[in-house]
């Protein structure tokens, strides 16, 4: 970090698969953040939809560096994080590409890094991005904690109407990869996104080995983000299943040390979640096949590694 009196030097990280005008949108708000303007580094995951072509056309400003493959989202943010402390960055912010950054968020956030050096990470208030102004104060997230039965992680406020009661800047135990800023020191000591997840899950993983190393996670409720839940693979779609329950299954055995004891706190999580749809989707279980398919191959891959830390 640099020296007391100086500001850090900021670089904020957004991956980029298929955004479409939606990534153009995270990066003009990204782009009007109340001075000094952070460095942008767009990672583009191999778009077939054309948005790395128009980001270049449109942001000459940023730096976009495109992958060959889609790597998945901690492969991916890694490539990213990677040049950015390269670069000299003091911190990385990490930002969905279905962002919109309120102009101060960043400011706030750097503030309340610069508070205690014992800040790793700090966690910003997201609201569900919506055009109904009602909509705009519905909270997504106030960052996280763990949750004994069923034993998860859940999202502090999740759907719940913001009257101010996430308004007391305090540590929590988990936050999001949709909105992170990250001091360089943290990624020193905790390592970076870990690369086993190919997308969901991973964020939590870092967490706790953010704490692990003596860091803390710090939630600043008056550095404000707006997210479009789920734009990447789609609400509820069979993809995000997959992916979700494999990160889940590699997520448990990681937090309980092994795979076998990870076995009981697991099952007791996916057949809350099973009731749980069961009951949302009226009966239907189009969500069950893909979900199931997620859990054995993230099983089948925690086998191949013997299960000590997935």
């Amino acid at each position: 970090m640099n020296e007391p009196d100086a500001s850090p030097t900021v670089s904020v990280v957004i991956l980029n698969w298929n955004g479409g005008e939606m990534a153009c949108d995270t990066l003009a708000s990204v782009l009007n953040l109340a001075p000094p303007t952070p460095n942008v580094v767009v990672v583009d995951n191999a778009s077939t939809d054309g948005s790395d072509v128009e980001i270049q056309r449109r942001f000459p400003q940023v730096t976009l560096i495109r992958n060959a493959v889609n790597l998945g989202f901690a492969a991916g943010n890694n490539v990213g994080i990677v040049h950015a402390l390269e670069s000299g960055a003091d911190c990385v912010l990490l930002l969905n590409n279905d962002t919109r950054l309120e102009p101060s968020a960043v400011n706030m956030m750097v503030s309340a890094m610069l508070a205690d050096s014992c800040r790793g990470v700090v966690v910003p208030k997201i609201y569900f991005d919506s055009p109904s102004e009602e909509q705009r104060k519905r909270i997504w997230a106030a960052g996280a904690r763990w949750r004994k039965f069923p034993p998860r992680v859940t999202m502090r406020g999740y759907s719940e109407q913001d009257v101010g009661q996430y308004d007391t800047p305090r540590t929590v135990e988990y936050a999001t990869a949709c909105a992170l800023l990250i001091r360089r020191e943290t990624f020193e000591v905790a390592g970076l996104l870990d690369e086993s997840y190919f997308m969901y899950q991973e964020d939590y993983a870092f967490c706790d080995r953010v704490r692990a190393n003596g860091l803390t996670l710090w939630y600043e409720p008056k550095a404000v983000v707006h997210h479009r839940v789920s734009a990447s693979t789609g609400e509820g779609s069979p993809q995000k299943w997959r992916y979700w329950s494999q990160g889940v299954v590699l997520f448990y055995a990681q937090h309980y040390g092994h795979r076998w004891w990870a076995v009981m706190p697991l099952a007791v999580f996916l057949l809350w979640v099973a009731a749980r749809e069961f009951v949302k989707a009226k009966g239907k279980v189009g969500w069950a096949r893909p979900l199931i398919q997620g859990v054995r191959a993230g099983w089948s891959n925690l086998r191949k590694t013997r299960g000590n830390r997935g």
